[in-house]
């Protein structure tokens, strides 16, 4: 027999993982909860985040307003989950957080068998993709186990594409066409590998290879100006790292005033930190490094 589920409680560092928290409220269980502590300093959601989040609007999402300082959000949501655990120590308990400082306080409670771990902005979108994977198996098998209905040619071709599902990644495959031409498909995938993995950028590589004629539309999508190419990417570029992307025009005016940027690696750097601060300036500049390529390739 299954070992029986327990509840999941998911707390959301905002300032941190920017909105991919929202995959997570899209495909959470009925009895998981989500704690999203915020600031002033928390990056704003778009408004198609928003309708996202309005659509799932009957989930458990309690917003928590922290008092601002140094690290104080953090702290903040240490509390919390230490009060959790001693009213709902049977609950799993998943800290939302790129910032791997949350690892001691998960080492901590792990060392005293609560079921605690951290989980990246990276790691929400593949939760939301496998959730969706294993929704598809299980309707796909009590289809199975339902009379046989053996349907006309017609009604066949019909039924698969009123029933063939989106992929998670497509909102991605369509923001990014707005920068990269839909016959790069090698630009995408290298794109896609940089904000997941090799793996999953296979995979969508693969997809858009297969659906080259459904995804054709998406051509009517891209941007004439390379400079508004470069920001869309960067903007999305910055989602995926789970950076404050409030910023990112004036980082944008540093990287297109800077003569061959890719070249001009420290350059960057210094400009961003002298701009936004030592912490600010580092994370954009790690975002810049690791796209500068693809981003002198639009």
């Amino acid at each position: 027999m299954s070992e029986e589920r327990k509840p999941t409680v998911y707390l959301v560092d905002s300032e941190n993982v920017n909105d991919a928290w929202i995959a997570l409220a899209t495909h959470m269980e009925e009895d998981d909860e989500i704690l999203v502590f915020y600031t002033e300093k928390s990056p704003h959601m778009s408004y198609e985040k928003v309708i996202e989040l309005t659509r799932v609007s009957d989930r458990p999402v309690r917003w928590i307003k922290c008092v601002e300082g140094n690290n104080a959000l953090d702290f903040q949501l240490v509390t919390e989950l230490g009060a959790r655990v001693a009213t709902e120590p049977d609950c799993d308990f998943v800290i939302v957080s790129n910032d791997n400082g949350f690892d001691a306080a998960v080492k901590y409670w792990v060392s005293r068998n609560i079921a605690v771990r951290r989980m990246k902005s990276v790691d929400c979108r593949q939760f939301a993709r496998t959730s969706k994977e294993k929704k598809a198996r299980e309707e796909k098998k009590k289809r199975k186990e339902q009379p046989v209905y053996v349907p006309e040619p017609e009604e066949e071709i019909l039924a698969a594409v009123e029933q063939e599902e989106a992929p998670v990644f497509l909102p991605d495959i369509e923001r990014l066409s707005r920068s990269i031409q839909m016959t790069k498909l090698t630009l995408f995938h290298d794109a896609f590998v940089c904000m997941y993995d090799q793996e999953i950028g296979d995979e969508i590589y693969y997809y858009m290879k297969e659906h080259r004629q459904e995804l054709g539309h998406l051509s009517d999508n891209y941007l004439p100006k390379r400079k508004a190419r470069v920001k869309n990417y960067f903007n999305v570029a910055l989602d995926h790292a789970g950076s404050d992307g409030t910023e990112a025009d004036a980082v944008m005016e540093i990287y297109n005033h800077m003569d061959e940027p890719k070249k001009n690696l420290q350059k960057l750097n210094v400009e961003a930190v002298k701009k936004f601060g030592q912490e600010q300036g580092s994370s954009y500049y790690k975002v810049l490094k690791k796209h500068i390529k693809i981003m002198s390739k639009l």
